[in-house]
């Protein structure tokens, strides 16, 4: 019988490049790391920005760290409905048909084209890890989440990376309508 694997509920968080940093926290701000992440060599600091829709409302969200070569926002469904932004469920970082939005920061402001994305729930695993469980970077998998009735989340992309350990990340929206709580496991149906 294979291993529980942790699942890890992320909130919705800002990923930056190193201009639009300093665009939006000034050149030569320094940004204080809050804690790390599960995921080797990630962190989210405790600086936040503002995320503008196409509505007059924002949402105060957290920096991730380290920069990417371009920004982009993850959120859940209810918070892109909330900001009036169309976004598609994809894997993390493919921006390619991102909605628009704006930031803003403590220094500046940053419009961005293809901006915010929903991220599909992922599989995290080394490639030691997807040996080991028989999956494949860029495979889906079904994975049954451990309850006393068990229920299974279809769909789940699989990605391979040696810094990543196992874990299966999901947003706000599919822990609160799976009643999924920090310490929940899954397995992988076979």
């Amino acid at each position: 019988m294979e291993r529980p694997i942790p699942i890890d509920i992320i909130p919705s968080h800002v990923y930056l490049s190193a201009g639009d940093r300093a665009t939006l926290f000034g050149s030569h701000a320094p940004m204080t790391i809050a804690d790390d992440l599960s995921q080797r060599g990630q962190y989210v600091y405790k600086e936040t920005l503002e995320v503008f829709g196409k509505l007059k409302r924002s949402l105060e969200l957290r920096v991730l760290g380290p920069d990417w070569e371009q920004s982009f926002v993850e959120l859940t469904p209810t918070e892109a409905s909330f900001l009036g932004v169309r976004a598609e469920e994809v894997k993390t970082g493919d921006i390619a048909g991102a909605a628009p939005c704006r930031l803003v920061g403590p220094q500046g402001e940053v419009a961005i084209k293809k901006g915010v994305i929903i991220p599909r729930p992922h599989l995290l695993c080394s490639p030691e890890e997807a040996s080991a469980i028989r999956v494949q970077n860029g495979g889906v998998i079904t994975v049954d989440i451990s309850r006393t009735k068990p229920t299974e989340l279809e769909g789940v992309l699989v990605r391979v990376h040696p810094a990543f350990s196992m874990r299966l990340e999901i947003h706000q929206d599919y822990a609160r309508s799976l009643w999924l709580t920090r310490g929940a496991h899954v397995r992988i149906r076979s």
